[in-house]
């Protein structure tokens, strides 16, 4: 032992030492990137696809709504739909049936035209929504095919007064004819025809008024 009382350097300490810090690294390794590079790509493909499902889900309810509204649009407040609707799956049926024998274009016309026909005397305001909504249409996506639908219907209406004017004409004429012929013959017989002809005449305005009805629904189911 020296004199100055310092412990040797080769001696160990009779003190514990001083506790040092440890400094741990979390170094991730190549298989652990690769595999949060796989679940980051699958989480993103997963909100993708949920993001494409919402929206598809959104416009499907969307196109729903816009159905719903416009079919209450079309249905008439103050008219039945049923037993109308049964009368000209009925009619469309009888087209059907009546026409299986028949030619190619009558098999594909007559059932739809006694479908309509059943459906503008059944159900006259269900089908006038729909014959506007069909328009407000064509005037939309097709405006030329409607302006040749317009030009078409002018030419119908104007040809059917053309055959009104006529018919009337020829009735008038027919008119004429036959009164002279029974004044002749009353002349000769002396039998008073002109009161049966009274008679006659008052069933015959009614007959017209009823053909000038009938004329009239023919018509607007042309148009």
């Amino acid at each position: 032992m020296s004199g100055s009382g310092t412990p040797s350097p080769s001696k160990l300490s009779i003190y514990p030492d001083s506790p040092r810090d440890t400094l741990l690294l979390d170094t991730p390794s190549a298989l652990e990137h690769h595999i949060r590079a796989a679940r980051l790509a699958a989480t993103g493909q997963v909100n993708a696809a949920h993001e494409q499902v919402q929206g598809l889900v959104s416009r499907w309810i969307g196109v729903e709504n816009r159905v719903e509204t416009r079919i209450k649009s079309l249905l008439p407040a103050d008219e039945r739909l049923v037993p109308g609707i049964l009368y000209v799956g009925v009619a469309f049926l009888s087209g059907a049936i009546l026409a299986r024998h028949r030619s190619l274009p009558l098999r594909v016309i007559l059932p739809p035209t006694f479908g309509v026909a059943a459906a503008t005397h059944f159900n006259p305001k269900l089908t006038s929504n729909i014959r506007r909504y069909a328009s407000d249409l064509e005037d939309e996506y097709t405006p030329g095919l409607a302006h040749t639908h317009e030009i078409g219907k002018a030419h119908t209406a104007m040809g059917w007064e053309m055959l009104k004017e006529r018919v009337k004409s020829a009735s008038e004429t027919t008119k004429g004819g036959v009164t002279a012929a029974l004044q002749k013959v009353q002349e000769t017989t002396g039998l008073k025809l002109t009161e049966a002809l009274g008679v006659a005449k008052e069933v015959e305005k009614r007959a017209e008024t009823v053909v000038e009805e009938k004329l009239e629904e023919v018509k607007e189911r042309l148009v």
